[in-house]
């Protein structure tokens, strides 16, 4: 089923492109790569604006590392903006083929975790254009990465959200204050034996807490909960002693984790994610091969949801909810659409009791598919005007959705 009718080019006036006999099933904006020197501009994209009128979208650029914004009126019109290089800016020349890039989920802000030389991350987190880099000394690649409410460092006041960053099975916190000499590290073990995260989320499996804990995919496919004392490597978590007490070194090794493991029937690599809400959690991996896996696990009991799509192509995925109901975005970027490899979103039913739907209850894609188009390989839920709408990255191109009958009315104030 084809939803694209109608597409605004930033640069020109908006025009109709009529097909079947839905041609005002949805209206999506298209917004095109500005003038810059990115040679693959949006290889992912997150939102920004939490609430509020408009909406604002992150967006990424690589072969020249860039940062930009596109923000919406209420109106639907898009203005992009707040282009950063970070290579000019923060000696960052590329960013990964798919980046991590997360969203706070307390502030307006984003992190992108990516590598700044040798033995650094960077987590440059900020908006409107405006980056603050904050160095992870040790790790030399990020695994994986996530935003969390961590623990007092010494068992002060709780952080704000902050950073968990993940290298094999090592997690590094990242301090948007003042980060501690030598840097807190813990290392992930599961009856000794070592845990590789390819995957981090946050939770609180009780009401009454003020922090997260830590869920961690593994790379042999094991999903575990662990205390989320380890952000604070061995400064004052019990979660998370000091092997050598006294060595400088600042490495922690894992308590025994809260919960699981789990053994889930898919081995991620690098780049895989945890969506978390309630006490759930989606999880979307993906392989060099190409091979995909998309799937709930309650995390109150440590269980599987449903049955897991195991499907090839399988690249990015996020959550979306409208009204009472959830949905998992999920990105196909070497889709064939009418003959041609150009992607596609589908929309897939989340229900808590049975899990994640088998078949979409839409499916997006460009009306005019171009080869090599890589729609899908970043998606988000974008808050608009009070309510989510879908946002589509491709190749040099970013689509926004403000209408997909009969999934959800136009979101934009006055039509």
């Amino acid at each position: 089923m084809r939803y694209l009718v109608l597409a605004c080019v930033v640069l020109g006036a908006c025009k109709w492109t009529e097909f079947d006999d839905i041609s005002d099933a949805a209206w999506v904006v298209s917004t095109q790569k500005p003038d810059n020197d990115s040679a693959s501009w949006a290889v992912a994209i997150q939102r920004v604006q939490r609430s509020g009128g408009g909406g604002t979208l992150a967006v990424l650029g690589a072969s020249e590392a860039l940062y930009s914004e596109i923000t919406f009126d209420g109106g639907g019109d898009d203005k992009p903006g707040g282009e950063l290089n970070l290579a000019q800016t923060f000696a960052i020349g590329n960013v990964d083929v798919q980046p991590i890039l997360i969203a706070d989920p307390t502030l307006d802000q984003v992190a992108l975790v990516t590598k700044s030389g040798a033995a650094s991350i960077a987590v440059l987190s900020g908006a409107g254009g405006q980056l603050t880099i904050h160095s992870v000394f040790g790790p030399e690649r990020p695994d994986a990465a996530t935003y969390m409410i961590a623990p007092g460092l010494d068992g002060g006041a709780p952080q704000p959200a902050q950073t968990l960053v993940a290298q094999d099975d090592r997690v590094f916190g990242t301090f948007f204050g003042t980060p501690p000499n030598p840097q807190v590290k813990c290392k992930l073990v599961d009856g000794g034996v070592s845990v590789n995260a390819r995957a981090l989320g946050a939770v609180r499996l009780n009401a009454a807490d003020t922090t997260d804990d830590v869920v961690v995919w593994g790379a042999d496919g094991k999903l575990l909960i662990y205390d989320g004392g380890i952000f604070d490597g061995d400064r004052g978590g019990a979660a998370c002693p000091d092997a050598t007490p006294g060595d400088g070194d600042n490495t922690g090794t894992s308590a025994a984790p809260l919960a699981g493991p789990l053994a889930i029937p898919f081995m991620p690599e690098t780049g895989s994610q945890i969506l978390v809400f309630d006490h759930f959690a989606v999880l979307q991996g993906h392989t060099g091969n190409n091979a995909g896996f998309l799937a709930l696990v309650d995390l109150a009991t440590m269980q599987l949801v449903g049955t897991p799509h195991t499907e090839t192509g399988l690249k990015t995925a996020a959550l979306f909810e409208l009204g009472g109901a959830r949905f998992v975005l999920a990105g196909y970027p070497s889709n064939v659409v009418d003959g041609t490899i150009a992607g596609e979103v589908l929309v897939f039913p989340l229900d808590t009791a049975t899990g994640i739907g088998g078949s979409p209850a839409a499916t997006l894609h460009d009306a005019q598919p171009e080869s090599n188009q890589a729609f899908g390989r970043g998606v988000t839920a974008l808050p608009y005007n009070g309510t989510q709408v879908i946002a589509v990255a491709a190749d040099n191109e970013v689509f926004t959705y403000f209408r997909i009958d009969p999934l959800y009315a136009d979101a934009r104030q006055g039509r």
